[in-house]
């Protein structure tokens, strides 16, 4: 099956794919690092140096939190596999039908992924979700938690979901869980997951829930396009 390759070359811009060529200034890991070493320079008040390795020739990434929705999502957790951060936040994601890179060894370790969905993204409906938060071994840390019947810290789950009422439309649920005008808010205005957010960001990633077993009704096989 295939490995993630495209995101991979995309995220790096290390040539790992011959489907496509990015060359390595146009990588998100080199944008990234031309970004913080600017603001550095320019705005030392602001303490972005901590974010530079000891040589200054690229991003200490163990320090960083990476964090994405939709295929944002899919391109973080890609790339956590091949460095080490502090922590990768999947919103509405990952999926990637058919391949299996989820499954792969990790640098960053599987405990410090944490991923949240509503249950009418079609992404989450169709097993795709289910499916990669198994393949990266998110079952480990705890069941499938709804954060709307729980509290924080949700038995310390990596695999968070909610049922949030967005009036049975899948494109809203998609972009729910993340901040913005399909986030679902209360009576007074307030948006629904502003705890589950922080949870989300901030949880200790040593503190786990309970190993689950994998859930048999999560489908596996996913065929291009499905």
């Amino acid at each position: 099956m295939a490995r993630g390759q495209v995101r991979l070359e995309a995220a790096t811009g290390e040539d790992v794919s011959d489907q496509i060529d990015i060359p390595k200034p146009d990588g998100m890991q080199e944008r990234v690092f031309q970004m913080v070493r600017w603001l550095a320079q320019e705005n030392p008040q602001g303490r972005w140096q901590q974010f530079l390795n000891k040589d200054r020739s690229g991003i200490d990434w163990e320090k960083v939190i990476i964090s994405g929705a939709s295929h944002g999502s899919t391109t973080a957790a890609r790339f956590a596999k091949q460095e080490k951060v502090a922590r990768v936040v999947m919103l509405c994601g990952p999926r990637d039908q058919e391949q299996d890179w989820q499954a792969l060894p990790s640098a960053t370790p599987p405990e410090r992924y944490f991923g949240f969905s509503h249950v009418l993204d079609t992404g989450w409906s169709d097993d795709h979700y289910c499916r990669s938060w198994e393949l990266l071994g998110l079952n480990e840390f705890g069941p499938i938690t709804n954060v709307d019947t729980a509290s924080p810290p949700y038995g310390n789950s990596r695999r968070l979901v909610s049922d949030a009422d967005v009036g049975g439309d899948a494109k809203k649920a998609h972009g729910a869980v993340t901040p913005g005008g399909s986030s679902p808010k209360d009576a007074r205005g307030r948006l629904l997951y502003e705890q589950v957010w922080k949870y989300l960001y901030t949880h200790p990633v040593d503190r786990v829930g309970e190993p689950t077993p994998k859930d048999p009704d999560c489908r596996q096989d996913h065929p291009l396009g499905s």
